[in-house]
């Protein structure tokens, strides 16, 4: 299932991960393939001012990655504009080889109704 938010963020890759050195992965119908003992950051659309933010699903499917951060920025042209959305970025390590698949929802913490979104990365560490 994806939808338009879904769809926005997986316009292409952003290129080493804003000056983090990190591939940035956007696309969840691309398939990740990284070497052991590398970091990699997943980014998505988000408008945390709506109340929606992206929320990591399955955590038993992420092994043998490792979850290192989260966070999420607006960008320093929109930061002054009310409802102005930004991007949520997750980074993973890889410790070890194997498959994993990071699973995301969009969704309002706290409720219960069905996610507005969601995004299935599958990975392949070597």
């Amino acid at each position: 299932m994806m939808n338009g938010m879904a769809m926005a963020a997986a316009v292409t890759v952003i290129a080493a991960g804003c000056g983090t050195g990190r591939e940035t992965f956007t696309d969840p119908a691309m398939p990740i393939e990284m070497s052991r003992g590398a970091e990699f950051d997943i980014a998505l659309k988000s408008n945390h001012s709506t109340g929606y933010e992206w929320v990591l699903v399955d955590s038993a499917a992420l092994a043998p990655l490792r979850l290192v951060g989260h966070g999420y920025s607006v960008p320093r042209a929109n930061q002054d504009r009310n409802g102005a959305g930004g991007t949520e970025r997750w980074t993973f390590t890889t410790p070890e080889p194997g498959h994993a698949v990071i699973a995301l929802v969009y969704k309002r913490p706290g409720e219960s109704t069905a996610a507005a979104d969601s995004a299935r990365f599958r990975v392949r560490v070597r």
